[in-house]
């Protein structure tokens, strides 16, 4: 299978990377394809993703996508070069040795970082050639969108002493700089002189990160060979000559550097590496990414997880193991690495999601992370579309995907009460081997070939148990979301979290995720989340049993003067009018972000703790950051560190209208009062700055 599955990717590659973007169901997001999405975070807190035949795309919030960089022209009419021919014409010359050759369509799974010393931005660029005659390339731009001109090549595959075509001699490339004049190439060769696939891998696939220390670095190869390091100086963007390396069995090679996954044809490719630090840990761990498979709708493609404490390594998944192989293992559908999702439909899909993979991975300012993803659906035959999914860490520091599309949730800091997580539950169990074809013909249109993961159901009972289809008991941590699962005697970890499902009307649902033993399990209540189950208890004396984290100043958590709120509760402050949320743009929490209005999405940069200030008055503090607080500045409302001082201080009266922050304001005023769940106003009054609001309530969204 192995040969055939690389045949088959070469000749499907441009094809997978040119279908156009269609949208699955009625009610989705903004869609792109970008296959192979390697993710960059630009400095004006949007998205970039670029990808294989230079396919790339912009988002400002992981949902929805436009297309970028003129990258649905086609790969000769982007903006990222003035023209490849010229602009490529150097690893072109190592590539194209093979009859039909055309370089538009073997631009491969490109990375690109800034890089703050060169001031530059750096894309690297697999160019692929027949019988693994491939390079990575440097190139650079000030701008990401381009135009980039390329400054040298990092490593290359497929260099031979006897060629049958001249250009791919190991003369016309860097190996005597690094090994030495008439270097001892034999390993590399066959007996003809040819490339040896069985031990060198294919200079694609490149993922460059920076760790902490500052060091740059480039994770590269695919199959056979396995999967390799090098590190790269920081200065040029280039490798760096100086770091010297043994050859050793299965651990390192001279010129292709630190092993540090795969070989013996064992399969894997698309390698990402992000650093993360577990939940309450100051100290984390380098997370690899590998995809395993072949991205064919039914070629068994899924993403697995290994970790390291350093990044080069040695990484090892959950049981422990390597992923660097020692002889050949059929690994696609077996239990090496965590297995981040399978082919899977929940009753909400359409279609079935399919051969995820190719991934990047973001942690972002706020902390949340992410995994971007292509994936395919039933019954679309190669049709492929970017999706982002939240990844949730566990206490242990193990990875698993939210089980929905991200749709701006948040991790709840304090948890859930029980009577919101207690209920009927769909079940998914992301098995490992969920089978694969070698031989497609029309194949991609049918859910038959393997197996996709449908839902089963369970009930999570109040006394902490699980019955229905499958037997077993949960529990969840005190004050927090994080939660543990045993299903048939098998332990998961993982955590609650309320995010939108994958319908057309995208219900919000209580679900959960969790890891273990290199699995991972999936479940989305079949109810939708009801937040008033998910309010503290309260005694007869209206005190909440809630405990808010404790902050300066704070009182006891009682109703605030004559009205219902509750001090140290979380609220969603809701227009009226608009129908629209009080939020943080994208979750910023810079000293003067602008307050604003946007859809309800529930997550926490629409969330707001009153916090008792004494003598009835409040100030609303960020659940994105609690030490955060609305505050009245020039007659605006703007987020500002909380002191406390007047300009954050409020009065919350029942039923009677409130001029939130200051009496002053001319640019907006801010209303609230109290009802029955309907909604606070937000009414501005630009000419007289008086209190001329349509009242509502604040709606209690406690605690996500």
């Amino acid at each position: 299978m192995k040969k055939r599955i690389l045949s088959l990717f070469l000749a499907c590659a441009m094809l997978a990377g040119s279908m156009g973007a269609v949208n699955v169901s009625a009610a989705e997001y903004s869609r792109v394809s970008v296959h192979d999405p390697s993710v960059v975070k630009l400095s004006d807190g949007s998205y970039y993703i670029i990808g294989s035949h230079l396919g790339a795309a912009r988002s400002s919030d992981l949902m929805n996508w436009s297309d970028t960089a003129n990258s649905t022209r086609g790969t000769k009419n982007t903006t990222y070069f003035s023209n490849i021919y010229s602009d490529l014409a150097t690893p072109e010359k190592w590539a194209n040795t093979s009859s039909g050759y055309d370089l538009s369509g073997n631009l491969w799974a490109p990375d690109i970082v800034y890089n703050p010393v060169m001031k530059k931005y750096c894309m690297y660029l697999s160019v692929n050639g027949e019988n693994w005659h491939s390079s990575i390339v440097l190139c650079t731009a000030d701008n990401i969108d381009g135009p980039y001109k390329y400054k040298g090549t990092i490593v290359y595959s497929g260099f031979e002493t006897k060629p049958a075509n001249s250009a791919n001699s190991y003369k016309n490339t860097d190996v005597e700089k690094v090994l030495g004049s008439n270097p001892d190439l034999s390993r590399y060769l066959t007996s003809a002189g040819r490339w040896n696939a069985d031990y060198g891998t294919n200079a694609i696939d490149p993922g460059v990160f920076y760790d902490e220390s500052g060091k740059l670095w480039m994770v590269y190869g695919s199959w056979f060979g396995g999967i390799y390091m090098l590190e790269l100086d920081e200065n040029t963007g280039l490798r760096d000559y100086n770091v010297k390396y043994s050859t050793t069995a299965n651990s390192s090679d001279a010129y292709m550097g630190k092993k540090v996954a795969g070989g013996h044809w064992s399969s894997g490719e698309g390698p990402y590496i992000e650093y993360m630090c577990p939940p309450g840990s100051s100290k984390g761990y380098y997370y690899m990414f590998l995809s395993y498979g072949f991205f064919h709708p039914n070629g068994g493609y899924n993403m697995r997880i290994y970790r390291s404490a350093n990044p080069d390594g040695p990484y090892v998944d959950e049981k422990g193991r390597s992923p660097i192989f020692t002889s050949n293992v059929d690994n696609i559908g077996a239990d090496y690495g965590t297995r981040l999702m399978s082919n899977y439909k929940w009753s909400c899909n359409t279609n079935s999601r399919k051969a995820q993979g190719h991934n990047s991975v973001l942690m972002d300012d706020d902390g949340k992370l992410f995994v971007i993803y292509h994936t395919k659906f039933g019954g679309l035959g190669l049709l492929h579309q970017v999706r982002v999914n939240q990844l949730i860490m566990n206490k242990d520091g193990w990875i698993s995907a939210a089980p929905y599309e991200y749709s701006g949730e948040t991790l709840s800091k304090t948890g859930h009460t029980t009577a919101a997580i207690a209920g009927d539950y769909e079940l998914i169990i992301h098995d490992q081997n969920q089978g694969y074809r070698t031989d497609w013909s029309d194949a991609e249109n049918n859910d038959n070939y393997v197996k996709i993961a449908t839902p089963v159901s369970i009930k999570l009972g109040t006394d902490g148990k699980i019955s229905g289809s499958k037997s077993g008991t949960w529990s969840v941590e005190k004050n927090s979301p994080y939660a543990t699962f045993t299903i048939d005697n098998k332990t998961y970890k993982g955590a609650f979290l309320v995010q939108a499902d994958e319908s057309d009307s995208k219900v919000q649902k209580m679900t959960f995720t969790a890891t273990g033993n290199n699995m991972c399990i999936w479940g989305s209540k079949k109810t939708a989340y009801n937040s008033d189950e998910d309010m503290p208890d309260r005694t007869s004396s209206a005190q909440a049993v809630y405990k808010a984290p404790s902050k300066t100043n704070t009182t006891s958590n009682v109703k605030i003067g004559n009205t219902d709120f509750i001090s140290g509760v979380s609220y969603t402050i809701t227009s009226r009018f608009s129908e629209k949320a009080l939020d943080l743009p994208n979750g910023e929490t810079a000293d003067g972000t602008n307050i604003q209005q946007w859809e309800v999405l529930g997550g926490s940069p629409q969330q707001w703790r009153i916090h008792d200030e004494g003598s009835g008055y409040c100030s609303f503090l960020s659940m994105v950051d609690e030490d955060k607080a609305m505050t009245v500045k020039n007659g605006n409302v703007e987020l500002a560190a909380y002191t406390g001082a007047d300009t954050q201080n409020s009065n919350l009266s029942r039923n009677a209208a409130l001029t939130a922050l200051s009496q002053n304001l001319r640019a907006s005023a801010l209303m609230y009062t109290t009802g029955v769940r309907k909604t606070a106003a937000i009414s501005p009054n630009t000419t007289t700055g008086a209190a001329t609001a349509s009242f509502g309530t604040l709606h209690p969204f406690i605690p996500r």
